[in-house]
């Protein structure tokens, strides 16, 4: 028992440092990409003879951040495919890209348009002080251009549906409870948006698909989902001011119905996710006279990780 224990804690561990390691390829890729805007600048600074200020340097990464997203999203969705396909592993394991039936790769995305509804009320919801330090925190997200959209709504779903979801994650329920794999991706996925109120939806977001992905068995219900959720903020940009300021009004009402209707539709495989999963029935044979040897060794059969 206290080799098994032993044996179970080294497992633990290693999921841990692989996890730190597929993080620390996401963040790493973000600075390796920033690297040569910030030796632009300082060669700038230099050649004027002088120092650029703190709001300068801002407003310029602001501008280029949509670009940058890009740029390191592409590189990490690259390097991670390249690494498992060189070691010829099988990237519905690895990354958990696992195919599934079309209602259920629906899941997720039936129930995005109710969730950013909670979103968006929670927001409306925050004090002053804090509305105004999330709309500073997220003047780099740009909004309308091409680029933007792309880095917002398609490679940035992706990339942190690979790495959060698909990697840390899938390790991490290999060796623990499965709740206990979703809250740990999701807490880690809440702390890299860095803002306090980020952290606070993004959380909510990473348990939401995490669930979701656990129950499915795949990251693709979730990376839909995502490509979803974020593409209804960059929808929601796109809708006139009007001079009543009823367009909120027009917002909220839309996700309303949408986030209504779009569970009833796909009300089957939704209604899927929250019934336990069918247990497999152990009736082993047994010829006359033999007593019936049942294994002693944990994980001789498949479980449900929820089950733990």
């Amino acid at each position: 028992m206290n080799q098994y224990r032993a044996s179970r804690v080294e497992q633990v561990l290693a999921a841990l440092g692989k996890s730190v390691c597929y993080l620390s390829l996401f963040l790493g890729m973000q600075v390796a990409v920033m690297i040569p805007v910030m030796v632009a600048v300082a060669a700038e600074e230099l050649r004027g003879g002088s120092v650029m200020d703190e709001d300068a340097l801002t407003a310029m990464m602001n501008a280029d951040a949509m670009t940058l997203t890009l740029i390191s999203g592409l590189l990490t969705i690259v390097v991670v495919l390249a690494i498992y396909l060189i070691r010829r592993k099988k990237l519905s394991e690895a990354l958990m890209l696992r195919p599934v039936p079309v209602p259920t790769l629906l899941t997720a995305a039936s129930l995005v348009p109710a969730l950013y509804l909670l979103v968006t009320i929670f927001l409306m919801l925050l004090p002053q002080e804090w509305s105004q330090s999330y709309i500073e925190a997220s003047a780099g997200i740009d909004s309308g251009s091409l680029i933007g959209i792309i880095s917002v709504a398609v490679v940035a779903p992706i990339v942190e549906e690979f790495i959060f979801r698909g990697l840390i994650m899938n390790r991490l329920s290999r060796v623990m409870p499965g709740w206990l794999a979703v809250v740990l991706s999701a807490a880690v996925f809440g702390v890299c948006h860095g803002h306090p109120v980020w952290f606070a939806y993004a959380f909510a977001l990473g348990a939401f698909f995490g669930f979701i992905d656990l129950r499915t068995g795949s990251i693709w219900p979730s990376i839909l989902g995502h490509v979803a959720f974020n593409a209804i903020g960059q929808i929601v940009t796109f809708v006139p001011e009007t001079e009543e300021g009823t367009e909120l009004l027009i917002v909220l009402g839309t996700l309303l119905v949408v986030g209504i209707a779009a569970p009833l539709f796909n009300r089957r495989a939704v209604g899927a996710l929250f019934h336990p999963a069918p247990q497999p029935q152990f009736t082993p044979m047994s010829l006359p006279g033999q007593e019936l040897e049942l294994p002693t060794q944990p994980g001789t059969y498949e479980f449900d990780p929820w089950d733990e």
